[in-house]
């Protein structure tokens, strides 16, 4: 009996060695991959809008390859220093190593609503503090032509995580015809389970020329 309790407590202590890494693991193995992925996607974006030719520049965001990155999102409630470089898709692969943008739904800057996912833990935690803004924050998005200063427009709202309104061309009100430029941010909650998500939704205040814009 005692050499089966002190085998079970050998077990369980294994178990909690190897449940403490891989959380280990999650919360920051998975960062220093994400900001390693976020390093390269910043100069690559940077490297594409220096030499871009201006006719390009004029045509702005049209068609992004799934995992490619295309603008910089940057939330300064969030730290003068927070910044993250969205890439196109929302797929497990994608959302690894940065925001990613709904496809199908508007770009920067477009009528319409602008979506852009991100995790809340792991991959670097972009949106762990996604729930903290206050209507009045100020979202920029950062491409190619322009840099796009949204204004956050309601309370952050929790839905279930099928719920797919707040996705609509004018979030909540799915069927209407949109006439603002929107934008709406989510994340999973509670971070670990995701049974719901995190939204917060913006409106476009102004836009500026990119080298104004930062």
């Amino acid at each position: 009996m005692r050499r089966c309790l002190r085998l079970s407590g050998q077990l369980l202590g294994t178990l909690g060695v190897v449940v403490l890494g891989f959380a280990a693991y999650l919360y920051w193995g998975t960062a220093m991959r994400a900001t390693a992925a976020q390093q390269v996607f910043t100069s690559e974006l940077a490297s594409q809008w220096s030499s871009t030719s201006q006719l390009a520049a004029i045509t702005g965001v049209t068609d992004v390859p799934p995992g490619k990155p295309f603008a910089l999102l940057r939330i300064p409630q969030l730290g003068q220093r927070w910044q993250f470089a969205v890439v196109q898709g929302i797929e497990p692969a994608q959302l690894a190593l940065a925001p990613g943008h709904l496809p199908g739904s508007a770009l920067p800057g477009q009528v319409g609503n602008f979506v852009v996912a991100g995790h809340r833990i792991t991959a670097g935690n972009p949106f762990w503090s996604l729930g903290t803004l206050r209507p009045g924050a100020m979202i920029t998005v950062v491409t190619i032509t322009a840099s796009y200063v949204y204004r956050v427009t309601s309370r952050p709202r929790s839905v279930p995580e099928h719920d797919l309104a707040a996705l609509a061309p004018v979030p909540y009100h799915p069927g209407e015809s949109a006439r603002l430029r929107m934008i709406t941010l989510m994340t999973s909650d509670p971070p670990w389970t995701g049974d719901s998500s995190i939204v917060v939704t913006g409106v476009l205040v102004r836009a500026l020329p990119r080298q104004q814009g930062g």
